[in-house]
């Protein structure tokens, strides 16, 4: 054969390889001044959240990192946002944003300073912050390993050595043990892959080694210590009712050049040695080490997450010949944008990462997600496109449960020291003063436009048909299947989303003393005496939101809040009251989509539908025709909202457990279902 021929073979190989390549693994690029990054649609049970870490915000610590800090003569993390001491003020801080979810680490150098000491002290201080966090309706997701640990484990050789591994599991049961059966969401620990790379290649992190030998020790004891601490926490007192899994970051790897088999080659490396040997081994229980060669099974690994952390920040372009500092800017493409840590933004990396994890079959949570922004001019953007990925994602049938912004306030962002600002709240390292930013009211308003209002609940009526058992105790506090009627509707709210209920509860308030539920923060407002629906409503006008949903406490109503918000939502309603076409009586008309005739006493001919119990109120409505004392909201608002007045058409039955019949047809009810 020709020399000629030969290399016209090899080069139709190289061409049809690359063409293959390409068209299986594209790098998506969105044309994103096309998209309406306002159209956003998330599940009302959706985790919104924010994240910090242990040692980047609570100032003191005294650790692997300070020591490290010290000896590679970097910026001191200090007292950092002296988090340690202001932590309720900062709970503030993410009340105010309207999130429901918080994640942060515990630190193992406060709890265990010492081989043999223990701080009951510290950790009795984190359990005051989860109870406060608890308190404020705000679920907490603990991190237990986030990049931290004792210098005393350091110089034990920390994860480089396997029977190490013990330590920390006596760790992760301790605090466990305390905050186990309070705490839903466990995370083990927080990207082993950046631990293992930043610390023993890179050289970037603690301990400052480069060596292919440690880093493949401590991949594989990171991954036996994640398997044991999930199967050890799960044996304890909660341990079946905790989420707990492992948080890996995403790094998306492309190309430089999509043309160039060598760019390829180095990108499927990089690839498989961050993200698909660890997502793997969860998978299969057999974990591969970075360099290696042969993986090998680790007990208990598989199966061992209930949920996957997805951090996700950027893609890297890949050549041959990268940098190995962090100090030479990474390639981008010509119409990316560099952040301030010098990486492009690119959110179709988030998308991908989803599409990484997916065959894991488990629920994927954004554990982090955020940008490097001093002047605050891109993150908002970075908001925007990153949620977008994620709510067409879930469209797209992915089952992602939540997200995490990174991070709630400026922090000390480990070998970057100081420079690199990740914040929704702008922290004065000098005074400490926060101040929250543009891209903080954004992301605020974006959970707000996609989170159940508050849930109003007139509970304080007597209910005077249902005989002895109803004489002096307020119809909503009726035990029905067990508990009183007022759990089951604050049970059916919690679960379409909602975290906040004003309970009215007439002039019986002393009857509700100590009621609580877990999972919607409660607010009691009571009266001198009754004041009917309207009165009552006028009276608490100062503890209302500004959209609310109503409801009646002797009622429950299981109907899909999120579908009947929407339809308020859509059409600019003042007033928005579910119907039904399927009950026994009617009470009012409709048509167009607007209620244009109700009367509660006498049926006329031409009714066709029976307000069902749920109706959706903007709080200007109330200050249009409300007024002191007693009065109706029937007999008042909807004679003069008539035809104004949304319908919603729901047919879901609803119970009304006002008489004796209806109280046994609504205990059994609960019984079947």
């Amino acid at each position: 054969m020709q020399w000629w021929i030969f290399a016209l073979i090899l080069i139709s190989i190289y061409c049809i390889l690359i063409v293959i390549l390409r068209w299986s693994f594209p790098e998506k690029h969105l044309n994103w001044e096309s998209i309406n990054l306002e159209k956003l649609e998330f599940p009302s049970e959706f985790m919104w959240g924010v994240a910090t870490a242990s040692h980047q915000i609570e100032g003191n610590n005294k650790n692997n990192w300070s020591e490290f800090e010290s000896n590679k003569k970097l910026e001191l993390s200090g007292i950092a946002c002296d988090h340690w001491n202001r932590w309720e003020s900062d709970f503030d801080l993410i009340e105010n944003l309207g999130t429901g979810h918080y994640r942060f680490s515990i630190e193992w150098s406060r709890i265990q300073p010492k081989e043999e000491e223990w701080s009951d002290e510290s950790l009795e201080q984190y359990s005051q912050m989860v109870e406060d966090l608890i308190s404020r309706n705000i679920e907490p997701m603990i991190t237990l390993h986030h990049f931290s640990h004792p210098i005393w484990f350091q110089e034990k050789g920390g994860f480089e050595v396997e029977s190490n591994i013990n330590y920390w599991i006596t760790f992760c049961e301790k605090v466990f043990s305390k905050l186990g059966q309070r705490v839903k969401w466990w995370c083990t620990i927080n990207e082993p892959t950046v631990f293992t790379a930043m610390g023993y290649v890179l050289g970037e992190f603690p301990p400052g080694a480069r060596s292919f030998k440690k880093t493949r020790a401590v991949s594989r004891n990171l991954m036996i210590a994640h398997a044991r601490c999930y199967r050890a926490l799960k044996k304890m007192k909660g341990g079946e009712q905790a989420n707990i899994g492992l948080v890996k970051n995403i790094n998306i790897f492309d190309p430089y050049r999509r043309w160039n088999l060598l760019h390829w080659i180095q990108s499927k490396i990089l690839d498989e040695m961050f993200n698909k040997c660890w997502l793997r081994g969860l998978k299969t229980g057999k974990f591969r080490t970075p360099s290696s060669l042969f993986s090998s099974k680790i007990p208990g690994l598989k199966g061992s997450s209930d949920f996957i952390g997805v951090n996700y920040y950027t893609h890297l372009l890949a050549t041959p010949f990268m940098p190995t500092t962090v100090e030479i800017d990474p390639l981008i493409r010509p119409w990316e944008e560099r952040t301030d840590f010098r990486y492009p933004m690119y959110a179709e990396g988030l998308r991908r990462s989803f599409e990484m994890v997916k065959n894991l079959n488990l629920p994927i949570i954004v554990t982090e997600n955020g940008v490097a922004d001093d002047d605050d001019d891109m993150r908002p953007e970075h908001i925007r496109r990153h949620l977008w990925i994620t709510s067409k994602a879930i469209k797209d049938g992915f089952d992602i449960r939540g997200f995490y912004h990174w991070s709630l306030m400026d922090n000390f962002e480990w070998a970057e020291g100081y420079t690199q600002r990740f914040g929704l709240y702008h922290v004065d390292f000098e005074s400490q003063d926060r101040t929250l930013k543009e891209s903080g009211k954004l992301y605020s308003k974006v959970i707000e436009e996609n989170t159940i209002p508050q849930v109003v609940i007139l509970a304080g009526g007597l209910a005077t048909r249902l005989g002895k058992i109803a004489e002096d105790k307020p119809k909503s506090l009726i035990e029905v299947n067990g508990k009183p009627m007022l759990n089951h509707i604050l049970d059916w709210a919690e679960s379409q989303g909602c975290r906040k209920a004003l309970v009215l509860t007439g002039h019986l308030g002393n009857k509700f003393e100590n009621f609580k539920h877990r999972g919607i923060s409660l607010t009691f407002h009571q009266e001198s005496e009754p004041l009917g629906t309207g009165g009552a409503l006028w009276n608490a006008k100062e503890l209302l939101d500004e959209e609310f949903i109503l409801l009646w406490g002797d009622d429950y109503h299981p109907i899909n809040y999120s579908s009947i918000v929407k339809h308020h939502r859509q059409n600019n309603s003042l007033l928005t009251m579910t119907v039904t076409e399927s009950h026994d009586s009617m009470n009012l008309r409709h048509s167009d989509g607007k209620v244009v005739a109700y009367n509660k006493i006498d049926q006329e001919s031409n009714f066709n539908g029976y307000e069902a119990g749920t109706s959706i109120i903007k709080k200007s409505l109330l200050y249009d025709y409300g007024k002191d004392g007693k009065w109706s909201w029937e007999e008042t608002i909807y004679p003069k909202q008539s035809g104004e007045i949304t319908a919603y058409i729901d047919n879901t039955k609803f119970w009304d457990m006002g008489t004796p019949e209806r109280l046994s047809k609504l205990e059994k009810f609960f019984q079947n279902s």
